[in-house]
C-alpha cells in the first residue's frame, strides 16, 4: 500500500525513547545539536559467533535474499511477471498482490506466480476495519486454499497500521489480538505460510504498541519509497532522504530474531510536483540500496520493487510520482546490474524447518564519535548482543551476560545524545531521536566479547 506520509507523522521519527527521556541538563543536548550536522555516519558493527547463534524462520534462506517485485498495475509489461523478469534480466523468487479481506483466495493468480518459478506474496488488507476479522468460514477458508496451494506464502496482514491512513490502525490492542487470531489459524491450517508484519518506514513510534510479538510473527517488513517532496508539495523536499537511512530504525530493533523484508521499495523517477524527469536521483536510490544490502543489511532476506507508474492510476490522489523502472531503459539497466549477483535469489530456497544456524548481525544508525571513544545506542546492547539491560535508581546502565560459565556485569553512566533520524521538517529541520549511549568498546570487552575495528567497520564477536 503506497501512501505519502504527511510531515506530521515524520514526527513519529523520534523514537520512544523520549518516554523515558534521561536527566540530562539542556545545555548537553544543545550540544550534541551544535556539534553533529544533519547527515549519517557511516559506521557499522557486525556481530558474528563461533557458533550457531540464530534459527532460520519460515522460508528464510540462510543466505542471500529473495528478489521480488510488483507487476500487476504496470499496463505497459501488461501486469506480467515474465515480461518483467526479460526485462529486468533476471528470474524474479516472488512477487505480490494485494487482496482485499473478504476477498477470496486468488487461487488461479497463485497457480500463475507457481508457474513463472516464483512463490507468492499476498498483501492481505482488512480495509473495513478489523471488526470484520473473525474467527469464521472466510477466515479458515482461505487459509484451507493457502493450505491447497502447497507453496511457500508471504502473507503480509494488515501492513502499514502504524499510520493513520488505514481503517484498522488506532486500536493496537485490537490489532494484535487480531493478529495473533489470524496466525494460530494459519499456522494449524496452513504451515508453509510465513506471516508477515509490515510497517511504513514512518512514523516510528508508534510501531513498537503494534507488534504482536515473536511467536506469533514469521517475518518482519518495511515499506520504504524514495521520493523527492512530501505529498506533491515543493515546500517538503525529500531527495535528501537515503534508503539505507530509512530502514535503520526497523532493522536495528528486529533483525536479530527476525528476518527482514523490504516488502514495497519504490522511487520515483519523474513527479508532477515540478514536472521534471530525474533519471540520475532513482538510479543513485536503487545503487544506494541494493548495492549496500547484502554487506551492510545482511538480515534483510527479501526485496520487492514497486513497478508502478502512479501518474496513470485511477486513484487520482496518488497521481503524483512514476516509479516504474520497466518503462525507462536506463532504469531497467541500472536496476538489472545492481542485481546480478547471485545474493539476489530467484528461487525460493528456505528449508522449511527452524534450522540452527550461524548468522551475521549488523547495526548502523544510532553511532557516534565523541572525545576520541566511539559511542552506541544501550539499544544495541539489548538488541542485537542480547545482554540484560537495566537502568539503575542512580541513572546509571547496569549489562549483565553470561561468558561461558563466567557472569559479567557492567555498570556505567549513559551518555544523553542525539542522532539524525533521517527526516526533515520541510525538508530544512532535522528530526532528532533521543537516544543513550554507551561506549562501544569499553563495555563489549568488559562483556567478554572480542572486538576488532577496521575503518568505519567494528567486528564483534559472541
Amino acid at each position: 500500500m503506497l501512501v505519502c506520509a504527511l510531515i506530521g507523522m515524520l514526527e513519529g521519527a523520534e523514537s520512544a525513547a523520549r518516554k523515558h527521556s534521561p536527566p540530562a541538563d539542556a545545555s548537553v543536548y544543545a550540544a550534541a545539536i551544535d556539534e553533529e550536522a544533519a547527515a549519517y555516519a557511516e559506521w557499522t558493527i557486525h556481530v558474528s559467533s563461533a557458533r550457531p547463534n540464530y534459527r532460520l524462520g519460515k522460508a528464510e534462506p540462510v543466505t542471500g535474499a529473495y528478489l521480488g517485485a510488483y507487476v500487476l498495475q504496470n499496463p505497459t509489461i501488461h501486469n506480467s511477471m515474465a515480461e518483467f523478469n526479460k526485462l529486468a534480466g533476471k528470474q524474479h523468487a516472488s512477487f505480490f498482490k494485494y487482496v482485499g479481506y473478504g476477498e477470496p483466495f486468488p487461487a488461479e493468480w497463485v497457480r500463475e506466480v507457481k508457474a513463472e518459478g516464483a512463490f507468492p506474496h499476498i498483501a492481505w488488507e482488512p480495509n473495513k476495519g478489523l471488526e470484520e476479522v473473525k474467527d469464521d468460514a472466510y477466515l479458515r477458508g482461505f487459509a484451507e486454499a493457502a493450505r491447497k496451494a502447497d507453496v511457500p506464502i508471504f502473507l503480509r496482514f494488515a501492513s502499514e497500521m502504524n499510520g493513520t491512513w488505514t481503517n484498522y490502525s488506532g486500536d493496537p490492542e485490537l490489532y494484535i489480538d487480531t493478529w495473533r487470531m489470524v496466525h494460530d489459524i494459519f499456522e494449524e491450517t496452513a504451515p508453509r505460510a510465513a506471516m508477515v508484519w509490515t510497517v511504513l518506514n514512518v512514523p516510528e513510534r508508534p510501531i513498537e504498541d503494534y507488534y504482536p510479538g515473536d511467536e506469533y510473527v514469521d517475518w518482519v517488513g518495511i515499506n520504504v519509497y524514495n521520493v523527492r517532496y512530501h505529498n506533491g508539495d515543493l515546500k517538503q523536499p525529500s531527495d535528501f532522504e537515503d534508503p539505507l537511512q530509512m530502514i535503520d530504525y526497523v532493522y536495528n530493533r528486529f533483525s536479530r530474531t527476525k528476518p527482514i523484508q523490504l516488502s514495497e521499495y519504490g522511487v520515483t523517477h519523474y513527479t508532477v510536483t515540478d514536472g521534471v524527469h530525474d533519471h540520475d536521483f532513482a538510479i543513485s536510490k536503487i545503487n544506494r540500496l541494493y548495492a549496500n544490502l547484502p554487506e551492510l543489511y545482511p538480515r534483510v532476506k527479501a526485496v520487492f520493487y514497486f513497478d508502478v507508474n502512479n501518474i496513470a492510476e485511477y486513484n487520482e490522489k496518488r497521481r503524483i510520482n512514476d516509479y516504474s523502472i520497466t518503462n525507462e531503459q536506463q532504469l531497467r539497466e541500472a536496476y538489472k546490474q545492481v542485481t546480478a549477483s547471485p545474493y539476489y535469489l530467484s528461487h525460493a530456497s528456505g528449508s522449511g524447518t527452524s534450522a540452527l544456524v550461524n548468522q551475521q548481525f549488523t547495526y548502523r544508525g544510532p553511532i557516534f564519535e565523541q572525545g576520541g571513544e566511539l559511542y552506541v545506542d544501550k539499544e544495541f546492547f539489548s538488541r542485537i548482543l542480547q545482554v540484560d539491560v537495566e537502568t539503575m535508581r542512580d541513572g546509571t546502565i547496569q549489562l549483565s551476560r553470561w561468558d561461558g560459565t563466567i557472569p559479567r556485569v557492567v555498570r556505567m553512566p549513559f551518555i544523553p545524545h542525539k542522532i539524525w533520524s533521517g527526516y526533515k521538517v520541510n525538508g530544512i529541520f532535522p528530526l532528532w531521536r533521543d537516544i543513550q549511549a554507551l561506549p562501544l568498546v569499553r563495555v563489549a570487552e568488559e562483556l567478554g566479547c572480542q572486538i576488532n575495528w577496521n575503518g568505519m567497520d567494528i567486528y564483534i564477536q559472541e
